[in-house]
């Protein structure tokens, strides 16, 4: 059978990977030098291809340029394969047996990226630390033989499962680093921290929460929202239960406070693995503007299992490192890396700079910085506050809270962030002073914040007028009688307000941020009803229905602060709002002859029933307020009332054998209104013909008189009988 020729060096050739093309097979008389490149991390040790990436071949690890122009550079390709084909290796060839170093050319990344041509090693302690040239030196060459960058046996070049003092030791893949983006510009981040739980931190870890407290600190007042990480040899740190990727607003006090509660409990754990770190902030499916990363020392792990030997960083360490932070940097976010005292400085800085970019902060470039080396914690916080409010230059935010609508006067507690879709306008009389009028509308971002940035023309700053489009069912809530409290960012000092109805003006320095907080309530309807019920020698009548010669009358406080005013039994008084307290009382007679009042309290109150002392003081918590009143009333003969229209309506409850007075309970509030009878006041006495007048005791008498009424009562009943 014959076969064509084609279709044998079909068979022959290998396969090409999509978008890519193959590593060349060597031949008789050539070597394949094959590098592989990458970009982003992908997962546990697994790197996205990076194409574009320019390597070359060097006869020493410091030449200028390339041993030749044509074959000794490669390019790669969507495979990420960079592969050579070094001529003449044959035996007696010119390149035979030749040793080369894989270096990256100058300029040799695509468009976004950058180089590293020098990665620190050395111990992990940060002592004796090395400028490492990112450069492999290959086998001696064979012709008929590919070496690979991925191969650890004898044919690779790059990759090793050996650390130690094996500080080259690669993992095969070729790194460089993604520029770093820059966020828009304006007041306010959504940041993510990532703290080193490292031990080397050792008794600084509260100076390493202190600088975090301060970084948050200077978000707050502005619209800015945090997410927290943490890694040791594993993130979350081994000592830690959990990261927290979710954005918490920090715009106010009472947030930036519950941000610090979630890592003030952290301790430390042990080995230093960058690329879990940073993996961790890359596979979370929040998104974050700015990644800071705040480390005490270089890495010595890597990898889910925690590989390297914890107590040296070597190439590998690093690489993995730059490919989560790559990783990150691919969902839009700035990684800036902190790194914090001697583990970290001189030398260190290269490893730094992988992970973020080129820009070492300066002490004047903190809004264009890539990475920090300070000298302690102390230092790092001032740089992290500095950093947060850089961007706040000229700002003025304002954070809107909305009080609960039970709260009263200027009583915040409770308050919450404002929603959506609250606006404010901006304005300015100052000619020096562009950008305005301006409105911005509140997000769902949770900070219940909005940020204007005027443009300052003339040095100093000037006055800015905030109006609020007032939404329905709320009102303005003062603070110190003012429309808004404003403080200076920058220096933490109340700034003065002026009110014009419930408008504000604030001055606005042209380099500080200025924050101003302000409150509205939801105003909430509410009205009050309250009804009567009649317990004469045992049997039960509603108010209208009880016999002649017993009566009462209701009064209520409110609504508006009003004081007591009659309101008929049964019929609602509205006008209240949730929240406000209105005061029960009542003013009772009784003329019928043998009869005394032993008793009179509110007996129900929303549903709820129970013995409580007149006048009671009760507050609206909800948009209905229902109360019952009960008389207990005894008469001489202690007989029924005679049959008629006093009589009660079939169904009414059996009479009780034993009605006892109300026992006191504690009303929301004191006071006994105007035109009420408190607690043991008499009564005026009403006379009828033939029959001594009654003095009778008001609903508040004292629970001792009420129990001698009590028992004057039975005692007659039983005589009578």
């Amino acid at each position: 059978m014959l076969i064509a020729a084609s279709a044998l060096a079909a068979a022959a050739a290998p396969a090409v990977p999509p978008g890519g093309r193959a590593v060349p097979t060597a031949g008789p008389g050539t070597s394949v030098v094959a590098v592989r490149t990458g970009a982003d991390r992908a997962g546990d040790l697994v790197e996205t291809p990076l194409a574009g990436v320019r390597l070359g071949l060097y006869a020493a690890v410091d030449s200028a340029a390339p041993v030749d122009p044509s074959w000794g550079v490669c390019t790669a390709d969507a495979e990420g394969d960079c592969s050579f084909t070094v001529p003449d290796t044959g035996a007696g060839g010119a390149n035979a047996g030749a040793r080369y170093w894989v270096r990256q050319v100058s300029g040799g990344v695509p468009t976004g990226w950058f180089a590293n041509p020098e990665l620190r090693t050395g111990p992990g302690s940060g002592s004796d630390s090395t400028a490492s040239p990112y450069a492999f030196r290959t086998p001696a060459l064979t012709a008929g033989r590919t070496y690979s960058s991925l191969d650890t046996g004898p044919d690779g070049f790059m990759a090793s499962d050996s650390f130690g003092t094996n500080y080259t030791a690669s993992g095969g893949v070729w790194q460089s680093s993604r520029t770093n983006p820059v966020p828009t510009a304006g007041c306010g981040l959504d940041v993510a921290v990532v703290l080193d739980l490292s031990a080397s931190v050792g008794s600084a870890l509260p100076q390493l929460k202190a600088a975090t407290d301060t970084f948050t600190d200077a978000l707050t007042g502005t619209p800015s929202r945090m997410a927290l990480f943490s890694f040791d040899q594993a993130s979350p740190a081994s000592s830690v239960d959990a990261n927290h990727p979710e954005l918490r607003p920090v715009s106010t006090k009472a947030g930036a406070d519950a941000f610090k509660k979630q890592y003030a409990g952290w301790t430390l754990g042990k080995g230093t693995n960058w690329d879990k770190g940073l993996g961790a902030v890359a596979s979370a499916v929040q998104r974050y503007e700015v990644v800071v990363v705040v480390t005490d020392g270089n890495p010595t792990r890597f990898g889910e299992e925690a590989e390297g030997d914890g107590s040296r960083t070597h190439f590998r360490d690093v690489e993995n490192g730059i490919f989560a932070a790559n990783a990150v940097k691919a969902t839009g976010a700035r990684v800036i890396a902190l790194g914090v005292g001697k583990g970290v400085e001189g030398v260190s800085g290269l490893n730094l700079r992988a992970l973020s970019g080129p820009a070492l902060y300066d002490g004047s470039n903190v809004t264009r910085a890539d990475y920090f080396q300070t000298v302690d914690f102390q230092a790092a916080g001032r740089d992290l506050h500095d950093l947060a409010l850089a961007r706040c230059q000229g700002s003025l935010s304002v954070v809107k809270q909305i009080v609960p609508a039970g709260n009263r006067g200027e009583d915040i507690t409770g308050s919450v962030n404002a929603g959506p879709g609250w606006t404010f306008a901006a304005t300015t009389d100052d000619p020096g002073i562009g950008g305005l009028p301006d409105a911005r509308v509140t997000t769902d971002d949770g900070t219940g914040s909005v940020v204007f940035q005027p443009v300052f023309t003339t040095t100093g700053g000037g006055a800015v007028s905030i109006a609020e489009v007032q939404q329905p069912g709320h009102e303005l809530v003062t603070q110190g009688g003012h429309n808004a409290v404003c403080t200076n960012l920058n220096t933490g000092q109340t700034v003065p307000v002026t009110d014009r109805d419930s408008a504000f003006t604030v001055m606005v320095p042209s380099t500080e941020a200025v924050s101003c907080l302000v409150h509205n309530r939801r105003v909430l309807p509410a009205d009050v009803t309250v009804t009567k019920q009649w317990l004469v020698d045992g049997v039960r009548f509603p108010d209208g229905r009880q016999p002649e010669g017993l009566a009462a009358t209701l009064g209520l406080t409110g609504p508006d602060g009003a004081g007591a005013t009659p309101q008929p039994w049964g019929l609602t008084r509205p006008g209240y709002r949730v929240g406000d307290r209105a005061t029960i009382s009542e003013t009772t007679t009784v003329t019928r002859p043998g009869c005394a009042l032993v008793s009179s309290g509110l007996t129900a109150l929303d549903g709820t029933a129970g013995d409580r002392i007149l006048p009671y003081a009760a507050t609206l918590t909800d948009s209905h307020l229902s109360a019952e009143i009960t008389n207990v009333v005894d008469c001489a003969d202690g007989t029924a009332p005679p049959p008629g229209p006093e009589t009660p309506e079939p169904g009414t409850p059996t009479p009780d054998p034993s009605p006892s007075a109300p026992q006191p309970e504690p009303s929301d509030g004191p006071g006994t209104p105007p035109g009420s009878t408190g607690p043991g006041t008499a009564l005026p006495a009403t006379g009828t013909t033939g029959l001594p007048s009654l003095i009778v005791l008001a609903a508040g008498v004292s629970a001792l008189g009420t129990a001698l009424l009590a028992l004057t009562a039975s005692g007659r009943r039983k005589r009578s009988r």
